[in-house]
């Protein structure tokens, strides 16, 4: 639905969109292959991800509860619902298959399971469904940037907040 929403409302809305897209592509993907990198080395960018994606989406969470009882405009309401949302998604999802991966590359060999296989359960069962959802929670976030500065509101976010009156 196209909504004729004024500049500072657009640059509201999009302001959590562009904040989950930093998390997603310049956490997640640059500073994971960093820490790949240098894994043999050092752990801190390994421990410095997930520290600064929590900041992040925890950032996108309140922004958006605040939103919800103290914004005026439906459209920015409706984008900063539907990137908490995704940020709550994207959390729990991260939760859980970094705890695998963890558990099974740190504690794998004392659970019985070789070096190879517990790097493999770790990588494979733990990470690669992470960055299926990654990638298309970054399609799905690049749209709905995409759609806030053209000043629509997507279908997602319409569910979220039906359309007032006065919209």
């Amino acid at each position: 639905m196209t909504y004729q929403a004024t500049g500072a409302e657009i640059k509201r809305a999009d302001k959590l969109h562009a904040m989950l897209l930093f998390d997603f592509i310049v956490v997640h993907v640059f500073l994971f292959v960093l820490a790949l990198g240098l894994i043999k080395s050092s752990y801190v960018p390994l421990a410095l991800m997930p520290v600064i994606s929590i900041i992040l989406l925890g950032y996108v969470i309140i922004t958006a509860a605040r939103a919800a009882k103290q914004e005026p405009s439906w459209f920015v309401r409706c984008h900063m619902s539907l990137a908490a949302k995704r940020a709550r998604l994207f959390l729990l999802l991260f939760l859980i298959t970094g705890t695998f991966t963890a558990v099974m590359f740190f504690g794998g060999p004392q659970l019985g399971f070789s070096k190879i296989a517990s790097y493999s359960l770790a990588f494979g069962i733990g990470q690669l469904p992470f960055m299926v959802a990654l990638l298309a929670l970054v399609v799905m976030e690049y749209d709905a940037s995409h759609q806030c500065k053209a000043g629509k509101v997507p279908a997602a976010g319409q569910s979220l907040h039906p359309i007032p009156e006065e919209a």
